[in-house]
């Protein structure tokens, strides 16, 4: 299974639903244990806790709180903002969602580079997630995996006695060390006729006059695609495959643009020399696109755009590179950052947010009026307090503050849809139910004795290091989710194999799942900031390395300190 996990390009949950299949087929798992696994009670805290975040998400918080960012002319005093407005945001709502919230002002400011902001809003991210129990959901998988193991479940802010500490040392990273690592690149996607534009006006008594785009196999050439028409100073965007040629029509082909003997071979279509671009750039829009989008793997031209989205993909860019040649051809990856020829029903589709992550800002959702936002976060808050302070299991007093929220209009049944991500509800409950064949079977018990005899002269805090540098190897090379999922079984048997308490091996698998700051597809967030920051692969490493020693050091510090073997 670690084969499939870094070798083919599926995603987790995929795999793990697969093998627990397996397991079920093979008579590993009976039915009645694989189904209790998707009722596990963290996993249902899961499922409310993205959708109380996600009527977070409808106040004007996140978005009044990335306004503040930015200091005239000290981009450290920014970051400094950044940091505090994202640690606080990130230990209690969704970490992409916060992220997402902050891509587009950091990305479009004219004050300083994005590439200096962008990561360090990704790894602020990481950093706020680990204070919290439900900071990020690799936290909430290891709650659940100590459940099924029978451990008493983990306090909500029983995570904070190494966060904050790790958000202590992070801060000091970001302000005063990052920024001279990270590259000055300017605007990743920036909108030149040159670059992705070419247009070609159809002259009169031209053969394809009164013809369809279709008819006129506008649409079959090898490195161009058409995007877009002007007809009349009137742009229509994206261009329907039955619309009708006009004399003096101009043409707008996105793809390979030094192609220009493709436009040549039509008849009386000539290059046309004038600026249109202040009229283009009126109707692009630029997305990141989501790892849990359904276009995932699909070239540009099956993906139909059009008739999804009411959109026409101008330009694609992977990381600090513009994908040329026939855009058509390109197969979509999670993080890649399109320019999109959008047409007016763009904004009005409801598939948009589980897409695409949008740079430039579109509202999506009717807020909450500035009452009802702080009565949603005075409910949130007290929410977490009522289970902090014991008075209320979290599962029960999340289940209290939807169905609040439920009554007060602030949710709608068919909002969980849109906010319910399938795939890590789909890899949670699938995990719960592989620890349980693993820890049956005795597989973890037979790894705990591969791992005892490296470490067995070195004690209990040497083999704690193994399972996290384990787990922190693991978060590298599959998603933090799968990485704890993998390594709990491990780290639990080897707790019992040296007769100590489990806690603080099950804390260095939350904590060594969180640590993903060295590649963009470690964790979503870097993945999110890629393509807008205009980062190369090796701008993680050398940003990346300096924060993880620091971040390791800090948790291997402390772990004995405040959960004693």
């Amino acid at each position: 299974m670690f084969i499939l996990l870094t070798r083919i390009n599926t995603h987790p949950a995929y795999i793990f639903a697969a093998t627990l299949f397996v397991f079920f087929l093979t008579g590993l798992i009976s039915a009645g244990e694989l189904l209790s696994q998707f009722i596990n009670p963290a996993l249902v805290t899961l499922i409310l806790v993205l959708q109380a975040a996600a009527v977070i998400e409808k106040t004007p918080l996140t978005a009044w709180m990335s306004r503040m960012v930015f200091h005239s002319h000290s981009l450290n005093k920014s970051l400094v903002r950044m940091c505090l407005s994202i640690f606080p945001l990130s230990a209690f709502m969704n970490n992409t969602a916060v992220v997402a919230s902050f891509l587009g002002p950091l990305k479009n400011n004219r004050q300083f580079p994005p590439s200096k902001l962008l990561l360090p809003l990704s790894y602020a991210a990481i950093l706020g997630g680990t204070v919290t129990l439900i900071g990020t959901s690799t936290n909430l998988v290891v709650n659940g995996l100590a459940l099924e193991a029978g451990m008493k479940g983990l306090g909500i802010f029983q995570f904070a006695y190494v966060g904050i500490p790790l958000c202590l040392g992070g801060f000091i990273y970001i302000v005063f060390f990052s920024k001279w690592l990270l590259p000055a690149n300017g605007t990743a996607m920036k909108i030149s006729r040159d670059n992705y534009f070419l247009e070609a006006q159809v002259l009169e008594n031209s053969a394809h006059i009164g013809k369809s785009v279709a008819a006129n196999k506008f649409r079959n050439l090898q490195s161009l695609f058409l995007a877009e028409l002007i007809r009349n100073d009137r742009l229509l965007s994206p261009v329907n495959p039955e619309e009708i040629i006009q004399a003096g029509d101009i043409l707008v082909f996105v793809g390979d643009v030094h192609k220009v003997k493709d436009i040549q071979n039509f008849d009386r279509l000539a290059i046309f020399k004038e600026e249109n671009i202040a009229m283009l750039r009126k109707n692009l829009r630029e997305v990141v696109l989501s790892h849990s989008s359904s276009l995932l793997g699909k070239k540009v031209k099956t993906a139909d755009f059009r008739a999804k989205f009411d959109a026409a993909v101008v330009a694609v860019r992977r990381g600090n590179r513009k994908l040329s040649g026939k855009i058509g051809s390109i197969r979509l990856e999670a993080g890649d950052t399109l320019l999109l020829a959008v047409g007016p029903d763009f904004g009005k589709r409801e598939n948009l947010r589980n897409n695409f992550f949008l740079i430039n800002r579109i509202r999506l959702q009717k807020l909450l009026s500035r009452k009802n936002s702080a009565l949603a976060v005075t409910l949130f808050i007290a929410a977490i307090a009522a289970s902090t302070l014991n008075l209320l299991p979290l599962l029960k007093s999340l289940a209290i503050l939807m169905f609040i929220y439920i009554l007060m209009g602030f949710f709608r049944f068919e909002d969980f849809r849109g906010n319910s991500n399938l795939d890590i509800i789909v890899l949670v409950g699938s995990a719960l139910g592989l620890a349980k064949v693993i820890f049956n079977s005795g597989a973890s018990a037979l790894i705990a004795k591969g791992i005892l005899f490296v470490f067995k002269d070195y004690g209990a805090f040497a083999n704690l290091a193994g399972i996290y540098l384990l787990t922190l190897l693991l978060a590298q090379m599959v998603t933090n989710n799968a990485a704890a999922a993998l390594a709990f079984p491990m780290a639990y048997s080897t707790a019992l194999s040296l007769q100590v308490d489990p806690l603080p091996f099950v804390m260095a698998v939350a904590y060594g799942a969180s640590a993903s700051f060295l590649t963009p597809y470690a964790y979503q967030t870097n993945l999110m900031v890629y393509g807008p920051g205009n980062y190369k692969f090796s701008d993680y490493v050398k940003t990346g390395l300096p924060l993880l020693v620091i971040y390791s050091v800090i948790t291997l510090a402390l772990l004995p300190v405040f959960f004693k073997f």
